[in-house]
C-alpha cells in the first residue's frame, strides 16, 4: 500500500507537493476545531440549565455566578458574564451578554471556512499539475523519436492523472470535513442561542422587580453584534443567520481539462495499429531499413536496468516466462510451453472469427537491444511451433544526419 502511494506520489512529478502542503493545512485545520467544537465548546446544556435553573429559583445568584465561572464554556462565560450584572437590571444583563458573545461565538466559527479554502484550491492544484504533465504529453509525441513517443506520453499523462486524482481526494477530504464542522459550529451556536435566552427568562422569573424598576429603554445590540448573538430578533442588519453546510467544488476547470485530453488521446492513438507501445524497459535496437508493421500479437522481452530478475517476457501484457529463467535453461527442448499455449488459443480464436481466410501467422516481438539472443531462440522457436512463421521485429529507424550537419 505505502509503495503504490509513494510510486504514484514520485510519478505525479511537482505538482504533488503543494497538494500534500494543502492537505497538511487541511488535517491541522481540521484536527483544532475538532478538538475545540467538541472538548472546549461542547456543553451538556441540559443538565446545566437544570442546575442553572434550581440555583436562580432558589435565589442563590451568587452561587449561579460561582457555577458559571467554572465552567469553563462558551455558553456558561456568557450566561455568567449577563448574571454578574444582575444588580444593574436587565438592560445591563442583555448588555453584558452581548458583549461576552460578541467575544465567545467568533471563535467557534474560527478557521472552519479556511477548510472550503483548501477545498477548492487542492482541486485547482491539482489542475495546475494536470496541465503541466499534459504539456510534457505533447512535448514527448512532438520532439522525440518513435520508440520514445510512447514512454514519454505515458509519463506525462500518469503525472496529469495522479495530480488530478491527489487534488481531487484532498478537496472532497476538505469539504467534508468543512461540511461536518460547520454543521457542528451552527449547532453550537444554536445551542448557545437558545439557552442565553433560557437563562435571560429564568432570571426575570428570579427577579420579577427588575423589569419593573428598570424603566430604561432597552436598546437592540448594535447590528454586528446582533449578527453573532441573536439574543434578540434583529431586522435586515441584525440577528444571527445560519450559514451554509455546504462548499461548492469548483468542477469546471476539471472538466474542460479531460475534454482536452479526450481530444488529445483521440488524435494521438489510431485504431489501425501504427502506434506499438513499447514500455520503459525496453529499448528497440535501431534500422536503417524498416516497414510499418500491422496488427499482431506482441511478445516484450524486457531487460530493465538494475533488476535481479532479467525482465519478463510477455505475451500482449501477460507474463509467460522471466528472461533468466530462460536463459538458465540448458534442457535441449526450446519450447517455452505458456507461450506456445497462449499462441495457438489466439491462433484458434482467430480462425473461429476469419473462418474463410489464410491465418497469416504474424506475431510481433519486441526485444531490447541488451537481450541475450537464446532467449529471442527461445521465443522465435515456440512462435514457429505454434504455427507463427512470419516474426516481426520491432525496431527504432535510424535517423539520417544531413551533410554538413
Amino acid at each position: 500500500m505505502f509503495h503504490f502511494v509513494g510510486e504514484a506520489f514520485r510519478e505525479g512529478g511537482w505538482g504533488m507537493w503543494p497538494i500534500l502542503g494543502i492537505l497538511v493545512v487541511s488535517l491541522i485545520i481540521a484536527i483544532e476545531r475538532v478538538y475545540y467544537l467538541i472538548f472546549r465548546a461542547t456543553l451538556e446544556s441540559h443538565d446545566f440549565m437544570l442546575q442553572l435553573g434550581s440555583m436562580l429559583q432558589s435565589g442563590n445568584l451568587a452561587g449561579a455566578i460561582g457555577f458559571c465561572s467554572q465552567t469553563d464554556k462558551p455558553l456558561a462565560r456568557i450566561i455568567g458574564a449577563g448574571l454578574s450584572k444582575s444588580a444593574e437590571g436587565e438592560h445591563r444583563v442583555l448588555a453584558a451578554m452581548d458583549e461576552a458573545a460578541y467575544t465567545e461565538l467568533p471563535r467557534i466559527e474560527k478557521r472552519t471556512g479556511y477548510l472550503a479554502l483548501m477545498g477548492n484550491v487542492a482541486t485547482l492544484a491539482g489542475l495546475l499539475g494536470t496541465i503541466t504533465g499534459l504539456i510534457k504529453s505533447f512535448k514527448g509525441v512532438s520532439n522525440q523519436q518513435a520508440a520514445d513517443k510512447a514512454t514519454l506520453l505515458a509519463a506525462g499523462i500518469s503525472e496529469a492523472m495522479n495530480c488530478t486524482a491527489f487534488g481531487l481526494l484532498t478537496g472532497i477530504g476538505a469539504l467534508l470535513a468543512y461540511s461536518v464542522l460547520n454543521g457542528k459550529t451552527q449547532q453550537l451556536l444554536d445551542d448557545i442561542n437558545h439557552m442565553a435566552l433560557r437563562s435571560m427568562r429564568m432570571w426575570r422569573m428570579a427577579n420579577p422587580g427588575s423589569a419593573q424598576t428598570d424603566h430604561r429603554p432597552i436598546v437592540a445590540p448594535a447590528p454586528h453584534l446582533m449578527h453573532h448573538v441573536g439574543l434578540k430578533k434583529g431586522g435586515k442588519s441584525g440577528g444571527h443567520k445560519k450559514k451554509s453546510t455546504f462548499a461548492s467544488l469548483q468542477l469546471t476547470p476539471m472538466i474542460d481539462m479531460f475534454i482536452v485530453v479526450l481530444i488529445f488521446l483521440l488524435m494521438t492513438f489510431s485504431a489501425t495499429g501504427e502506434i506499438l507501445f513499447v514500455t520503459k524497459d525496453i529499448k528497440l535496437p535501431f534500422a536503417d531499413r524498416v516497414e510499418k508493421l500491422d496488427r499482431a500479437p506482441v511478445i516484450a522481452i524486457s531487460f530493465p536496468e538494475n533488476d535481479p530478475a532479467g525482465g519478463v517476457v510477455t505475451l500482449d501484457g501477460s507474463e509467460v516466462s522471466t528472461a533468466r529463467e530462460l536463459k538458465e535453461d540448458d534442457s535441449p527442448d526450446w519450447k517455452i510451453a505458456k507461450l506456445s499455449e497462449q499462441l495457438e488459443v489466439k491462433k484458434h480464436n482467430w480462425k473461429l472469427t476469419n473462418p474463410d481466410k489464410q491465418f497469416p501467422g504474424e506475431v510481433i516481438v519486441q526485444a531490447d537491444q541488451n537481450v541475450d539472443f537464446k532467449i529471442i531462440k527461445k521465443v522465435m522457436y515456440s512462435c514457429g511451433l505454434a504455427g507463427y512463421s512470419n516474426v516481426h521485429f520491432a525496431v527504432t529507424q535510424k535517423v539520417a544526419k544531413k551533410e554538413g550537419g
